[in-house]
């Protein structure tokens, strides 16, 4: 294996070299492995300069401190690591198990993601009225794993919520229904009706999780989990039997890379590193405006940045500050944003869809909508593919099923109304 601080700005030319993959061809365009990615480097990038910059006797140490630092957030982190650098996993420490259930500032338990088991299914049917709940939102998207599915279920408790909800307007009010967050992987069927969201049964088999949705939905996965968003949770069955075993203490973080004696020019070229890659983690969480963000622009400017660290941090004295403020002028110009395309009617290869419900949970009007990102030939037909996307405003109609994200679909657009055979139909 290369030496630690070789590791650490090597993950980083690596970073850079995943998402490009990922973003030259639409057709393999994954807007949340890009968010990952990016994400990782958001509280990185100090740390490795830190140590590409500490004297010689200190950089290994601080390096590899640097690689722990980062994979000690979680199992999913250290897994996406090794992923990108698998020799790592010879010398990255063991992930300590995600805690299911935490404390908040005042002591109570609230709820991280658990995986819906059997025992989990049967613990969400006492606390919350599933048959009664209506679908807020479904998110679908192909992934490394496979199709996946995020579904919000709102659910009336069967637990009684205690008071102290304030509203806006400073008078008290009952809690709205509770979000129940559900993620599916590896679904191999999927059939949701907008009209037909009420009501919905988990089921969990040797042949993976199953949902019934309304009268005429479904979906099958391999895996799933929930995460039950309810600020009341510590109130219900679950909630008191986690008060009981939970700890009271934090969870122990290593501490940080030391970087307070990295220079103005040092910790400045970092910073810029990160502000431009910030902007890639947009097709992640505002995935609708995915297709006009500039993400192959971002990444040919951030290309071998890893590479250009060690080489700036190996100079002296002033030609160090010299090599880092040109780093700083190289990171700190993000490109502008592209008006986005609009899918039209021809051949796709879709990549996100997501359907939201009017709401007013917290008395802040939250417009419903659907929104699809597609891959659409671009302007060489034998060339790479590009994105499109598309937004439509609390339409009449949403259907979609699993078929839409095969390969070989064609999309009719009639104005606002899009139709996918009976894969997909906006109106």
């Amino acid at each position: 294996m290369s030496s630690p601080l070789e590791a650490f700005a090597g993950l980083l030319d690596r970073s850079i070299r995943e998402i490009t993959a990922l973003a030259t061809d639409a057709r393999g365009f994954d807007a949340a492995r890009i968010g990952r990615i990016a994400d990782i480097w958001d509280n990185n990038a100090v740390p490795l300069v830190g140590a590409a910059c500490a004297p010689r006797p200190l950089r290994s140490r601080r390096a590899r401190a640097g690689l722990r630092w980062m994979a000690d957030l979680g199992a999913d982190r250290r897994r996406l690591m090794v992923d990108l650098d698998p020799s790592l996993d010879r010398v990255l420490p063991t992930a300590q198990p995600d805690r299911s259930v935490h404390r908040d500032y005042l002591g109570r338990v609230f709820p991280g993601t658990f995986r819906l088991t059997a025992e989990v299914v049967d613990a969400l049917a006492r606390d919350y009225d599933l048959a009664a709940g209506s679908v807020r939102s479904l998110t679908a998207r192909p992934s490394d794993a496979g199709l996946r599915v995020q579904l919000t279920l709102a659910t009336p408790r069967r637990f009684t919520p205690g008071t102290g909800r304030v509203s806006r307007d400073g008078s008290q009010k009952p809690w709205p229904d509770a979000p129940l967050k559900f993620t599916f992987d590896g679904v191999a069927d999927l059939w949701f009706d907008a009209e037909d969201r009420v009501g919905m049964a988990v089921s969990r088999t040797d042949a993976g999780p199953g949902v019934a949705i309304g009268r005429t939905g479904r979906l099958r996965a391999t895996e799933a989990s929930v995460w039950p968003d309810d600020p009341r949770w510590y109130e219900s069955t679950a909630g008191r039997a986690a008060d009981l075993v939970t700890p009271h203490t934090r969870p122990h973080r290593r501490k940080p890379v030391p970087t307070s004696t990295l220079e103005a020019p040092q910790r400045a070229a970092a910073q810029a590193l990160v502000m431009l890659l910030n902007h890639a983690r947009l097709v992640h969480y505002y995935p609708k405006l995915a297709a006009g963000v500039p993400i192959l622009d971002i990444c040919r400017i951030a290309a071998d940045a890893g590479s250009a660290i060690l080489a700036a941090s190996t100079r002296r004295g002033a030609e160090r500050q010299t090599a880092f403020a040109e780093l700083v002028r190289r990171w700190r110009h993000v490109p502008p944003g592209v008006p986005p395309e609009t899918i039209r009617s021809g051949p796709v290869v879709l990549r996100h869809a997501r359907y939201d419900e009017p709401h007013a949970d917290h008395d802040v009007p939250q417009h419903g909508g659907v929104a699809l990102l597609a891959a659409v030939p671009g302007a060489d037909r034998e060339g790479p593919w590009t994105l499109a996307s598309a937004e439509i405003a609390e339409p009449s109609r949403f259907r979609i099923a699993s078929t839409a994200f095969d390969d070989g679909q064609h999309i009719d657009r009639a104005e606002e109304a899009f139709r996918m055979s009976d894969a997909l139909v906006v109106r």
